[in-house]
């Protein structure tokens, strides 16, 4: 018997309907009823993760001071403005593009005031200058940077002084947890905090810990990481005032939330998980835990099959391109396994049941949601009791060039 998912699908499929005949394929296709449903739950949790005795205070009515989403996974305005309607004005993002996404569109909605952006990526001096820029027309929205280093925090601070900013800049310290990607270890940073102190056009706003090495069932190892960062965050207190904690995507952030130290010091922790918006497949655990519901579909339509196999239009360029076979699932189809994908091919294997007829359209779930969404330009918007509609995934891929003034006619 058909799950819910298998249901959905079908929902879905009956409400593009008369969109179908003109409809390309492959399609990125998002039930905006779901999204608003997971960003729902996601702030139940944290209103729910209350903060400790002695900080002297709670997570605020709605959850929202404990959460600050990766708008990585969302890349979209639209997709923006649905956070920002239940009260999530914190985010972080990685590139340029999502960052002057988020700008603009709280630019069109008259709240830059609210919006407060983390760049959580460490930024070379020509991609600093230009988020910098960026920000700068946007004066009202608050913009903060990461260093990767006590040198790179030493160097943000120079270039602020040759930029001549009129206002302190706000750094989060990138903190390598173990995951050994970016940041730098705790004992390094613990050793720099005089240097840092005498910073004069930065100023330490908070450490971002991200612990995206760890398992969902690795909640010893998150604790140990948090009790780090506690400790570290402590040494800090003597030069960084109200400091913010950011740590956690989707596969930690109920450790992190369940961590006391966190919540209980003389600082702002805030969760970071950004693919709990739409949900995915690699998303399971969050999303038995929260009861999210999957927002982000695939439409595809079968071009090939045979006795046994099936081959749909939604190969590496069209889901989750990362990810190994299966990198998808077929809820209305269970007896179809999808193989290792080609650029613009989709072979499934036929297990068991019948297969769908050549030019049927199909709804693909993917197993990773943040690159799938990268390879739209637009979105299909499913909005309760109203009319599909289209919408630009305006941070999708990555510019040419930092700033127009540097680029060719």
């Amino acid at each position: 018997m058909p799950g819910p998912d298998a249901a959905r699908a079908a929902a879905i499929l009956a409400d593009i309907g008369p969109l179908l005949p003109a409809l390309a394929s492959p399609a990125l296709v998002v039930d905006l009823a779901a999204v608003d449903h997971n960003i729902a739950a996601v702030l139940r949790r944290c209103h729910g993760a209350t903060a400790g005795p002695s900080s002297g205070r709670t997570d605020g009515s709605s959850g929202s001071e404990r959460w600050r989403p990766h708008v990585k996974t969302l890349k979209s305005a639209a997709l923006v403005r649905r956070l920002w309607a239940a009260g999530v004005t914190r985010c972080k993002c990685a590139t340029l593009d999502e960052l002057q996404m988020l700008l603009d569109a709280a630019a069109e909605d008259g709240r830059e005031d609210s919006l407060d952006v983390l760049l959580a990526y460490p930024l070379h001096e020509a991609a600093f200058h230009a988020a910098v820029a960026l920000a700068g027309a946007h004066p009202a929205a608050r913009v903060q940077l990461l260093a990767d280093s006590p040198e790179h925090a030493l160097a943000l601070d120079a270039w602020a002084a040759r930029a001549g900013l009129a206002r302190p800049l706000d750094l989060h310290l990138d903190v390598d947890l173990g995951m050994g990607r970016t940041g730098s270890p705790p004992p390094v940073w613990r050793d720099s905090v005089a240097r840092l102190a005498a910073l004069s056009r930065c100023r330490v706003a908070g450490l971002h810990g991200y612990d995206g090495h760890l398992a969902w069932s690795q909640t010893n190892e998150a604790a140990a990481a948090y009790d780090l960062l506690c400790d570290l965050a402590a040494a800090f207190a003597c030069i960084g005032t109200d400091l913010e904690l950011v740590t956690s995507g989707t596969h930690s952030f109920l450790a992190a939330l369940a961590h006391p130290r966190l919540a209980a010091g003389p600082w702002r922790h805030r969760i970071s998980p950004g693919t709990v918006v739409l949900s995915d497949l690699r998303s399971h655990p969050a999303a038995e835990a929260l009861g999210l519901r999957q927002a982000a579909w695939v439409l595809a339509r079968v071009v090939s099959r045979g006795p046994d196999r099936v081959t749909l239009d939604a190969g590496s360029k069209a889901i989750a391109p990362d990810r190994p076979a299966p990198n998808c699932r077929l809820p209305a189809w269970p007896g179809l396994v999808p193989l290792k994908p080609s650029e613009e091919h989709l072979p499934l294997r036929r297990e068991h049941g019948a297969i769908p007829d050549h030019g049927a359209p199909v709804l693909l779930v993917p197993d990773h949601v943040c690159t799938t969404v990268n390879l739209y330009r637009e979105c299909l918007l499913l909005r309760p009791g109203s009319s599909p509609v289209r919408a630009p995934i305006g941070a999708q891929g990555h510019r040419l060039f930092l700033a127009s003034e540097g680029s060719p006619a």
